[in-house]
């Protein structure tokens, strides 16, 4: 399973030029994503002839889940969900995983800035805030309304404007406890646990920022996590955006494959009856 993260770049005037970004939804789907969580995005309408697109009200651009492959349907937040209050910001869909499981995909769109008091909603700043912020910042407003919807089986990627190198030490400090506090509350990030203090380089515009670019899962799917990549060209060659897409590969095996037994030989397998065919879990597809 192919998971992509990319901050597509449509608030960037130098995105304005035509065509640019129906090239870079036609890179996107080079790279093969069997699930992609876009920021940013201004979907053309040929891409829902490519697979299922799921995201709220657009008008100039926001945030998608988009699939290929997998049967998505819509999420719809608590009534008293701090989420509501960032919009399109935020894209929330269910999405069905080939190992039969039902995951909470969302795509994260945190602005850089103090979240607003209706960002906060029920949230009390002395338990969102992180110790050496100033301020609860728009990502600690949506890392703590995720908390309440993600569920056990979930994938929330996306542009979180935030890293734990950041030029500083005291801004290092700030970015090290965003990455903590999700650590131990059981978020599994995807390239810290792979690749520890280092980071990979997502982020192609000014400042010292590197990657603020992440995808955060839950346990049992970080178990099957792979190697993570940047495709570079997007950002640094062709200037798609100034993000450049972070992939990541589970090795999550298909239901599909559990009910075969591929290890038996033709001379050992056993004979099956009728009957044996019709209870197979592969006889209704």
């Amino acid at each position: 399973m192919r998971v992509i993260s990319w901050n597509m770049g449509m608030a960037s005037e130098s995105r304005a030029k035509p065509g640019l970004h129906e090239q870079a939804w036609h890179y996107l789907l080079g790279l093969g994503p069997d699930l992609a969580l876009v920021q940013e995005a201004l979907p053309p309408s040929w891409v829902r002839t490519e697979g299922t697109l799921i995201h709220g009200p657009i008008k100039q651009w926001g945030s998608a889940v988009f699939s290929p492959r997998y049967p998505l349907e819509r999420v719809r937040l608590p009534e008293r969900s701090n989420l509501r209050a960032f919009g399109s910001y935020l894209a929330f869909a269910l999405a069905s995983l080939p190992d039969g499981s039902d995951a909470l995909a969302a795509s994260v769109h945190a602005r850089h800035g103090t979240a607003t008091r209706a960002q906060l909603g029920d949230l009390r700043v002395e338990d969102t805030k992180r110790p050496s912020a100033r301020s609860v910042q728009a990502n600690d407003a949506i890392f703590f309304g995720l908390q309440e919807v993600v569920g056990d089986r979930y994938i929330v990627a996306g542009d979180w404007n935030t890293a734990r190198k950041q030029g500083s030490e005291s801004r290092d400090r700030v970015g090290t406890e965003f990455f903590e506090r999700a650590r131990e509350r059981g978020w599994y990030d995807c390239v810290r646990e792979r690749l520890g203090d280092q980071e990979l380089q997502t982020w192609f515009g000014p400042g010292e920022i590197k990657q603020d670019d992440h995808v955060f899962c839950d346990a049992g799917l970080g178990s099957v996590a792979g190697q993570p990549s940047v495709a570079e060209q997007a950002a640094a060659g062709l200037g798609l955006s100034l993000h450049a897409p972070l992939v990541l590969d589970f090795d999550l095996e298909p239901i599909a494959m559990t009910s075969l037994d591929i290890d038996a030989g033709a001379d050992d397998a056993p004979e099956r009856s009728a009957s044996d065919v019709d209870a197979s879990p592969l006889a209704s597809e």
